[in-house]
């Protein structure tokens, strides 16, 4: 295991709650984990720091104006360093369009620190410009969290398109290693994606479905993982047993 991008273009599919409740519970099992914040809305980073301010972030990493050692921050509620984000990042495609080499700076950064980590987790942002591609290339595998109900065909599309794009123009190979279903309430529901992703892609389902559960969202704000917060909720076991299904 060594960097992995959450990947969807549509927003409220749970990847931020995804990506730190995963990467908790394979720090309680002792590994070194790292999740990098991605997203300008910041979720992630307000999740386990609330409105904490900092020196140095995401932002600055890419911009070459801060270091990516000092923008590293303990996230000692949840076990797992985390390079934070902010609003600024929402305009970083623009700065970093003239850049040469600008679908690979993230990877360049990561490069420097990756040989400290078991696994470093990157949560995308809701779209596929820059900051999408630069953590795909960044990348060796990809999650792509759904909700059933919100399902879209034409959504996994355009991701497999994207990581096809990046094979063939920047000859970088990307894994898909897996659909995350979450907000589960309907067996049936799940069963006709299952089987539309398995006809038409092949594509891997995780065994592990996320319940909509109260206490997770609960858990988001008190700044704790789901784990820690109710460990015998449905959401605390679920998110449990996925974690252990994606290090395998």
């Amino acid at each position: 295991m060594s960097v992995l991008s959450v990947i969807n273009h549509k927003g409220g599919v749970a990847k931020t709650t995804t990506s730190i409740n995963v990467a908790a519970n394979w720090a309680a099992q002792g590994k070194k984990v790292l999740v990098v914040d991605l997203d300008p809305q910041s979720s992630a980073t307000h999740a386990v720091f609330g409105n904490r301010d900092f020196d140095t972030t995401i932002y600055d990493v890419l911009t070459n104006r801060g270091r990516i050692s000092d923008a590293i921050i303990s996230g000692e509620n949840f076990g797992f360093d985390m390079i934070p984000s902010e609003l600024l990042l929402s305009g970083v495609d623009i700065e970093l369009a003239a850049h040469y080499g600008r679908e690979r700076i993230l990877k360049r950064q990561l490069d420097l620190i990756r040989r400290d980590y078991d696994a470093i987790i990157i949560d995308c942002s809701p779209s596929l410009g820059l900051l999408t591609v630069n953590a795909l290339m960044a990348s060796q595998d990809i999650i792509i969290p759904i909700c059933p109900e919100y399902f879209s065909i034409k959504g996994i599309d355009l991701i497999l398109d994207t990581l096809k794009n990046i094979r063939v123009g920047l000859g970088h190979k990307i894994g898909v290693r897996g659909v995350v279903i979450t907000r589960y309430r309907n067996r049936k529901v799940i069963n006709d994606v299952i089987e539309k992703l398995s006809a038409k892609y092949g594509i891997h389902v995780f065994d592990s479905f996320i319940p909509d559960n109260i206490a997770v969202e609960e858990a988001h704000h008190n700044h704790l993982p789901v784990s820690k917060y109710s460990p015998r909720c449905k959401g605390a076991q679920a998110y449990c047993s996925l974690s252990e299904e994606i290090w395998q």
